[in-house]
């Protein structure tokens, strides 16, 4: 079984944004972090930091393993939970989600408080410190 934790951060004053991805399995400790696309908000930065924790698990061919994906967003979350979401702008990338999902053999979703996803977090902010330096 592998566990994946995905978080983002978001920063509306310098148009910048980050996601964190942390993979557990047996003998993979894995911590990732990846700049997202600018002027983006924080649901739209959550949807992408999730497909980034599924794109993970496709490219390193672990789609036959049962997936344990975490998210402190409600809204991912609940949005995978009824296959649905509402807002337009998020219709896109929560279509590439459902079209990678179906690729993976047997997976869950669970929505984690905040606090039980901090290492996810970090990783996403130590992303939007890299922009920041390297815009400077």
């Amino acid at each position: 079984m592998l566990k994946l934790y995905s978080d983002a951060a978001v920063s509306t004053k310098d148009q910048l944004a980050g996601a964190g991805v942390i993979v557990v399995g047996d003998g993979l400790h894995e911590q990732l972090s990846y700049p997202l696309p600018q002027a983006i908000d924080n649901h739209l930065a959550e949807l992408h930091a999730f497909l980034l924790a599924i794109k993970w698990v496709l490219s390193n061919q672990k789609a036959n393993q049962y997936i344990q994906f975490y998210t402190d967003s409600q809204l991912v979350a609940q949005s995978l939970q009824k296959a649905f979401i509402k807002k337009s702008d998020y219709k896109p990338v929560f279509k590439e989600i459902l079209n990678h999902l179906t690729l993976l053999t047997l997976y869950d979703v669970t929505w984690v408080p905040e606090k039980e996803n901090k290492g996810a977090d970090n990783l996403a902010k130590q992303a939007l410190a890299k922009q920041r330096k390297s815009s400077k």
